[in-house]
């Protein structure tokens, strides 16, 4: 009934929130490293994550109710994705520096 579908809206907003904090994290790292034009080839990829990021996080601004935020059918998909992206980027980097 009705806890079974709450129950599962929030083991959603809980996977969203972790992986939106993860994403978070590693977007703070990189962007002033790719803000400032590092890694010409890798700056597709995060501009992309960028824009994506900012738009999500607008959209949190907007409307901070966290059950709107965990309607969102796609959301856990693209934070996945997103974290992903990050994730090549960081390799990138990793590999420049190594």
């Amino acid at each position: 009934g009705q806890a079974h579908i709450w129950e599962q809206r929030l083991g959603i907003l809980d996977e969203c929130l972790h992986t939106l904090n993860q994403t978070q994290r590693k977007f703070v790292y990189l962007e002033p490293i790719f803000g400032r034009g590092a890694l010409p080839k890798e700056q597709g990829r995060f501009r992309g994550v960028d824009k994506e990021f900012r738009e999500i996080m607008s959209e949190i601004s907007s409307n901070p109710r966290l059950v709107v935020f965990s309607q969102r059918k796609d959301l856990s998909n693209i934070l996945k994705a997103m974290l992903d992206q990050l994730g090549r980027c960081q390799k990138a980097l990793n590999e420049l520096l190594e």
